[in-house]
């Protein structure tokens, strides 16, 4: 388990929670399993020289601080479930791309129309970083199908569903049938 300790003068419950958020996450962007660190705010205990000179001096007198409140940084919060295997490494295989298009096309069909942004909410992407290029590349090849046509440019491009969209069906399925005339 790593712990962090960070003495400083007064923080707000507020600061230190800010502070230890950002700890905690740059170590887990470094390889630090979630719930393995440990954020802890103390205060200064002496003097602190930088250079040879006196920079703050601890004072004498008891320093008058409100009460402290409930460290935010170590309540313990639920761990989010690792993310699927496929949107943590450096490639994808061929069937998880497919899967990827499939749900690329589901949602096309559902909203009509969509804008990489919107693509990368839709299949629960926005944290990916290779989630743009990706699906970029899967565009174009649902475009080369001519399933669906691009518009726009840069930020603003949108990818609109050429088929038949999967709306529910609101009325039964009517069956005709030929009506026999009298002559014949």
């Amino acid at each position: 388990m790593a712990v962090v300790i960070i003495e400083s003068p007064a923080l707000s419950s507020d600061q230190k929670a800010r502070i230890g958020e950002r700890v905690i996450t740059a170590l887990q962007h470094e390889g630090m399993a979630p719930g393995s660190v440990v954020v802890l705010f103390q205060p200064e205990r002496g003097d602190i020289y930088l250079d040879g000179l006196l920079i703050q001096a601890q004072s004498t007198a008891p320093a008058t601080a409100p009460a402290p409140a409930a460290p935010k940084a170590l309540v313990l919060e639920p761990i989010p479930e690792p993310a699927p295997a496929f949107k943590t490494k450096a490639r994808r295989s061929k069937p998880e791309l497919e899967d990827m298009k499939q749900s690329l096309i589901s949602a096309l069909q559902t909203r009509g129309s969509l804008s990489s942004f919107e693509a990368q909410v839709a299949l629960d992407l926005k944290e990916c970083d290779w989630a743009p290029a990706t699906l970029r590349r899967l565009f174009t090849e649902l475009e080369e199908a001519k399933l669906i046509a691009k518009s726009g440019q840069k930020r603003g491009t949108r990818y609109v569903w050429k088929g038949i969209a999967n709306s529910p069906q609101t009325a039964p399925t009517v069956k005709l049938v030929k009506a026999e005339n009298e002559e014949g």
